[in-house]
């Protein structure tokens, strides 16, 4: 090869280099509960009405801060406050809040944790933290159902 055909393939070189180091210095956007509160409150909404139920679903920041609360039309009106209070726990706790009974009971450590926390925190099955990429971005909380069908709602949305 003589100096110009290396000159030249020197410089396709360097472009196509300079393509790869800008594909990869795109910045990814991480996933926010922001974006997909309305796409778990649909998939809730979907298995609640497999079930029959109607029932309320809140979906928290990791902060805590309500992102967004759905009422199915014939929900109860003390779901309002449970689910909130479950995703609340689910959030704060960083577990499910059915994972919690166990440990509130008389003779455990976290016995009186509820009124301790004013009853903002519940041990009551519905509540699940939310994680991307092992990073907790908040949780969803569904009342309205038995225990188990709130569970069920809630694994469903999140894609438990």
């Amino acid at each position: 090869m003589d100096r110009f055909e290396d000159a030249q393939l020197e410089r396709i070189v360097d472009r196509a280099v300079e393509s790869c180091r800008r594909l990869t210095e795109k910045e990814v956007k991480p996933l926010t509960i922001y974006e997909d509160a309305w796409n778990l409150v649909l998939k809730a909404r979907e298995k609640a009405n497999q079930l029959g139920i109607q029932v309320v679903i809140s979906v928290l920041d990791s902060s805590g801060q309500v992102v967004m609360t759905y009422r199915m039309e014939d929900a109860l009106l003390v779901s309002n406050e449970m689910a909130y209070k479950k995703a609340y726990t689910a959030v704060g706790m960083r577990m499910q809040s059915k994972d919690l009974a166990p440990l509130t009971q008389p003779g455990q450590w976290l016995y009186q944790l509820e009124t301790m926390t004013d009853n903002k925190v519940v041990s009551l099955a519905g509540g699940i933290p939310i994680y991307y990429q092992e990073k907790l971005i908040g949780s969803i909380g569904v009342s309205g159902g038995t225990s188990e069908q709130d569970q069920a709602v809630a694994e469903y949305a999140v894609g438990l």
